[in-house]
């Protein structure tokens, strides 16, 4: 390597990053077990993530940083935290140090979830895959198609947990549990249920308080001092550009009336499920009422070619606040 180059890349190790602005991605504050999509961060290192922000950073709504990013008086250390879905531990773990430090949050709520009794169906489906100790043989159930449950005694590292998908699969209940949810994402919300029931009907079902979604109630109870903002997120949280352009409108247009009924005032922001989306997709939501959109993907939010529907946002891992610092700066 020329000495040239070795000294630009010493210089590059030891100069102090700045910050940039960003939105962060949270689903869960809890102790998940199995938790495959890496969606669960631990109260504990949840606190010491909010305090940071709230020592270290400017945060501000989303709401805020939309505006002033479009205004260009966005600063360099701004901070959005943001929650997708609507589990009740939001309310329960979240809440409480979001209150104590003052962080606002905007929760894109999925709609057609709220009041169930049971968790979100992907997690549902991780702990009766990957928790279950029994042996299933050739056992199907319907999803528009046949899916096949088939394997034998439990392994120690489904038992565990710790595997995440994105990490190779090693065992029949992690290629399994893969192969199902993929299937499940794609299906209609009718077929999706069939395929949930039957699914409890050979493995049982789980219990899990703090993974349900919130009820209406609960909802309030989140919104009612002012520092949490609701955004859209869908009715049934499907992958929009599989559904038909009409199916894919009712979804956008249904979930950001309830959300305003529930905020009791205007709603303008939208989360994709999954970061699926399209330019048809994108357009939907801007011609349905919302003036920007919140994607999956990685990124900063100071690019001068940045498009307001489809903010790119940090998903916040369960991990020491070293790596989050680090994702927070170029």
């Amino acid at each position: 390597m020329p000495v040239t180059r070795l000294i630009s890349k010493m210089r590059a190790a030891i100069r102090p990053r700045r910050p940039r602005p960003v939105i962060l991605m949270y689903h869960r504050v809890a102790v998940a077990r199995h938790d495959p999509w890496g969606l669960a961060v631990d109260p504990e290192r949840f606190e010491e993530q909010i305090a940071y922000l709230k020592h270290h950073r400017t945060p501000m709504s989303l709401e805020e940083l939309v505006d002033r990013l479009r205004s260009k008086t966005l600063p360099a250390d701004a901070v959005a935290v943001t929650f997708d879905d609507g589990y009740r531990d939001n309310l329960v773990n979240a809440k409480p140090v979001l209150a104590s430090h003052g962080v606002p949050t905007t929760l894109f709520l999925a709609t057609g979830f709220i009041n169930q009794d049971t968790p979100f169906w992907w997690d549902e489906l991780a702990t009766m895959i990957l928790a279950s100790t029994q042996t299933i043989r050739d056992q199907q159930v319907r999803a528009g198609e046949a899916i096949t449950l088939d394997w034998g005694e439990a392994e120690r590292s489904d038992i565990a947990g710790g595997w995440r998908v994105s990490h190779e699969t090693r065992t029949a209940r992690q290629n399994a549990y893969l192969a199902i949810w993929r299937k499940l994402q794609r299906a209609t919300a009718a077929e999706r249920d069939i395929a949930m029931n039957s699914l409890r009907c050979h493995l049982g079902t789980t219990h899990d308080p703090l993974g349900k979604p919130m009820s209406s109630d609960e909802i309030g109870a989140f919104l009612s001092d002012g520092l949490v903002e609701l955004g859209a997120h869908t009715v049934t949280h499907p992958a929009l550009t599989f559904l038909s352009r009409l199916e894919s409108r009712r979804e956008i247009e249904d979930s950001g009336h309830r959300c305003r009924a529930l905020a009791t005032k205007c709603v303008n922001g939208f989360a994709y499920p999954y970061g699926d989306m399209s330019s048809e997709v994108r357009s939907d939501v801007a011609r349905l009422g919302f003036s920007w959109a919140c994607s999956t993907e990685g990124g900063f939010v100071d690019g001068k070619q940045l498009d307001i529907y489809a903010l790119p946002r940090v998903a916040v891992p369960n991990a020491p606040i070293g790596t989050l610092v680090a994702l927070m700066t170029a």
